[in-house]
């Protein structure tokens, strides 16, 4: 379905629309993903539990344990590890998506205005910091709005982070920054030394498409502001 953004807001910048459905339309697509992708792993979790049911009927209950430690335990961590990378993958492509929507914003404001400061003069050890120095800094837009909504964000980029550069174990002092969400937990395994990050719930990654949809949406408005006035000069 083809929105029409022009009877919801009213931007000067003739280029805000397109960026507006760009968002809705990526988000949009990413909670389908989620939502298919979590009844796909219910699927293969369910089909999984009727068939270690239906043979170990046949069995006595003293011989039931030693022949599902057999057959069934690889099979059971290998769905455990599934369901543990697709939801991985999943955080690092909302990540990207993500930053990858505030790039294309700064670079149509760098070719829209011709400040003397350009977005890779910006010194950042990461891109999220590098384009909102950019849109604070050098565009100058009001962040009385936008930055609540952005905090919250940034707060769970380190869970990225941590899945990206550490297939999920966080070191002890990114263990105290971790921010504990609904769906996010820290659980430790036997057999490692450290705890793993695990995205539990589903809604861990559905609260944050919401928050980047919001935060987006204003950013949009505040970027339109910023437009109006600097024109006006």
């Amino acid at each position: 379905m083809v929105i029409d953004f022009s009877k919801i807001y009213s931007f000067t910048w003739e280029n805000l629309y397109l960026s507006e459905l760009e968002n809705e339309i990526g988000i949009e697509a990413f909670k389908k993903l989620n939502k298919n992708q979590e009844e796909s792993l219910k699927i293969t979790q369910k089909e999984f539990n009727e068939t270690v049911s239906k043979e170990l009927k046949l069995l006595p209950d003293e011989d039931q344990g030693g022949y599902y430690m057999q057959i069934f335990q690889r099979e059971e961590l290998m769905v455990k590890e599934l369901l543990r990378q697709q939801r991985y993958s999943l955080c690092l492509s909302i990540f990207s998506f993500f930053e990858g929507r505030l790039k294309s914003m700064c670079d149509k404001i760098e070719n829209e205005f011709k400040f003397k400061i350009r977005i890779a003069d910006l010194a950042s050890h990461e891109d999220l910091s590098k384009y909102w120095n950019y849109l604070t800094k050098v565009f100058e837009i009001d962040t009385s709005k936008s930055e609540p909504l952005l905090t919250p964000i940034k707060q769970q980029k380190i869970v990225r982070n941590i899945i990206a550069h550490q297939n999920g174990m966080p070191s002890a002092d990114q263990e105290k920054k971790l921010v504990i969400k609904k769906g996010l937990k820290l659980e430790k395994f036997e057999e490692l030394d450290h705890r793993m990050v695990l995205i539990s719930d589903p809604i861990f990654l559905e609260e944050l498409l919401e928050k980047m949809e919001s935060f987006l949406k204003q950013m949009l408005l505040d970027i339109d502001a910023r437009y109006i006035e600097l024109r006006k000069k």
